[in-house]
């Protein structure tokens, strides 16, 4: 008897732990699966999801479980900081899933991936022009997009940017007494970008030149302007000191007394 016991629970163990080991490799449904890999990107375990997404995709599974899938695992690449894969999963997206109710989404995270590579100011903003781009793209095409106020302040955030750049330059000629090129590239700020908080300080740039010139009138007109175009700013007030310390023209004394 104690034989056929030690048999039978033997038999009955054995049973048991192939039925445990056959559920544990039961195949998981597509629908399943991109739960899972939802589970892993909200706890950013972005490798690990991945691979999930990518499973997902591999089955062909139903239109809605990909078209999520696909954009989950686009934002998994931005979270690994992979953005020209993440670009390539995006515009792969767009084209597969053109009247998604994610696309203009995905537009925008194709232009956070450019804004995240693009290096300091100073240095060549290709990457900022192309962010610009797609932003710009995307209203165009997704006029009422839900995210039209995140849109507008990367726009924005893009368009400083690249006033900086061209406002450090005019900077750097100006140290460098070329106070014709310094001109120019404030001038460009002032022009193409005078929403941008680079303006009033390429101004101040551009007075400063003029009274290294010599040239204090053309440096107290340009004071003004900072005083009448952006009034409440610290560059306003800069001016307004600076103006009390600029000489008056020559005769100016004389024709006011009349």
């Amino acid at each position: 008897m104690n034989g056929r016991l030690i048999i039978t629970i033997a038999f009955t163990c054995l049973c048991l732990g192939a039925c445990s080991r056959q559920k544990a490799v039961a195949p998981m449904s597509p629908a399943d699966r991109l739960e899972h890999a939802n589970e892993l990107k909200d706890e950013e375990k972005y490798l690990k999801a991945v691979a999930e997404y990518e499973q997902v995709l591999s089955e062909f599974p139903a239109q809605d479980i990909a078209e999520a899938a696909r954009y989950n695992l686009a934002q998994c690449r931005m979270g690994l900081e992979d953005f020209e894969l993440a670009r390539r999963d995006l515009e792969d997206f767009i084209d597969s899933y053109p009247k998604s109710d994610l696309a203009d989404n995905a537009m925008f995270l194709i232009a956070l991936s450019h804004i995240e590579e693009a290096p300091m100011a100073e240095r060549d903003q290709t990457s900022t022009i192309e962010a610009l781009d797609e932003l710009h793209l995307l209203l165009r095409e997704h006029p009422d997009t839900d995210i039209l106020e995140e849109v507008n302040g990367q726009i924005a955030a893009c368009r400083s940017k690249l006033a900086e750049k061209e406002y450090l330059s005019g900077r750097l000629y100006l140290r460098m007494k070329s106070y014709k090129a310094a001109h120019i590239y404030y001038d460009l700020v002032v022009e193409e970008f005078g929403d941008t908080p680079w303006a009033p300080r390429a101004l101040l740039g551009k007075a400063q030149a003029y009274a290294k010139q010599k040239d204090p009138e053309a440096a107290r007109d340009t004071l003004e302007r900072v005083v009448e175009d952006y009034p409440g700013t610290p560059e306003s007030k800069e001016a307004a000191i600076s103006l009390r310390s600029i000489a008056k023209a020559p005769g100016e004394e004389e024709s006011s007394a009349e």
